[in-house]
């Protein structure tokens, strides 16, 4: 193989590459959205006034909830980029988006704490897994295209 085929045949996995990116979400939105609901089971869980027996029944659902999903989410994913442009598109676009949930259910819960409301860690919760299942889509979106930008790039 001359360097010439070399090179073409490098730009098509490129590209390949590239469109495989563009084709995917980078995580679905059910499983952003049922992370965002154990948090918000795990806040419901460990609230003041919640009868011990619920709350370790509860948190050993919890527990069980978490691994389930992560085992669907691990048998189901199509592909895995282990590349630094993946891991920089992640840092850079997906850790505010996460760290903007985060606050947004500190904000709500400690507000609805402050206010007395029943359970207001829990609607905390429900206002992030809210955020994570709108958004998710979008963030996920935006990080396959960077990712793919990069691949095409790299010609």
């Amino acid at each position: 193989m001359n360097p010439e085929e070399a090179a073409r045949s490098l730009a098509t996995i490129r590209q390949t590459q590239a469109k495989a990116m563009r084709s995917l979400p980078w995580l679905p939105t059910w499983f952003i959205a049922g992370i965002g609901l154990l948090v918000t089971g795990i806040l419901c869980v460990s609230e003041p006034g919640t009868p011990i027996p619920m709350a370790v029944g509860g948190g050993i659902l919890l527990c069980a909830a978490l691994g389930a999903l992560i085992a669907v989410f691990v048998k189901t994913r199509p592909m895995t980029v282990n590349e630094p442009a993946a891991r920089r598109a992640f840092s850079a676009v997906y850790l505010p988006w996460l760290f903007g949930g985060l606050v947004l259910c500190w904000v709500v819960s400690f507000a609805l704490q402050a206010a007395d409301v029943p359970y207001g860690m829990a609607c905390g919760g429900v206002a992030m897994t809210a955020y994570f299942a709108l958004g998710s889509r979008a963030i996920s979106r935006r990080i396959a295209r960077r990712v793919a930008r990069r691949f095409e790039e790299a010609r």
